[in-house]
């Protein structure tokens, strides 16, 4: 009985003494290409996804929305609404509608969306910045990464779907010396079903 015991002791404390952190990379949501709505990243290891905010008058607050820009680029915008310290991304795919699937270069961003924005595929976003305890802006430069869009059908009755994967460096505004990664990034949207999903 004794023996038992301490045997049970030894197992209770190796259990504590564990380390139970979650991987991030297995918080991302699966590879897919059917229209499932889904979106995340790793952001220097750490995991985002879109969350939903609480409705104001003037915005539904969705964590995820797709916007048509100038007839033929799509504007992804990422938000995480319920964190603590609300960050955000933008997915600027520059003529998509009109060059299809394949691989989209990321090149420069001046921070800014839709016109404003520039003629080339880019990602921007606000990070939280755990050295400067404040959210700052992260923009995409010459070269820093893939869009790599897998699937893109158009149909008004079944929903457009968009489909891909995408990993990029940004530096930051203030100073271009501070970098973020963005790793293992991937997007499964439809267009016809996507304000009807929640993001929590």
């Amino acid at each position: 009985m004794k023996t038992i015991y301490l045997l049970l002791i030894a197992l209770l404390a190796t259990a504590c003494n564990s380390d139970d952190t979650v991987d991030p990379a297995s918080l991302l949501p699966p590879i897919t290409m059917t229209g499932e709505n889904t979106f995340g990243c790793l952001i220097d290891g750490k995991f985002f996804k879109p969350r939903d905010g609480r409705s104001t008058i003037n915005s539904d607050n969705k964590g995820l929305r797709v916007v048509l820009s100038e007839d033929s680029n799509i504007e992804l915008l990422v938000t995480d609404f319920k964190s603590q310290n609300t960050g955000s991304l933008d997915l600027h795919i520059e003529d998509l509608l009109n060059i299809g699937e394949g691989a989209y270069q990321v090149d420069g961003s001046n921070s800014l969306l839709n016109i404003d924005g520039n003629n080339n595929t880019y990602v921007h976003g606000r990070i939280y910045n755990s050295n400067t305890n404040r959210l700052e802006w992260y923009v995409s430069y010459e070269n820093s990464g893939i869009i790599e869009v897998n699937r893109i059908t158009r149909n008004s009755s079944t929903g457009n779907i968009i489909s891909g994967t995408f990993e990029v460096q940004m530096i930051s505004i203030a100073n271009p010396q501070d970098t973020v990664r963005i790793q293992s990034g991937r997007f499964d949207i439809n267009t016809l079903t996507l304000l009807q999903t929640d993001f929590n």
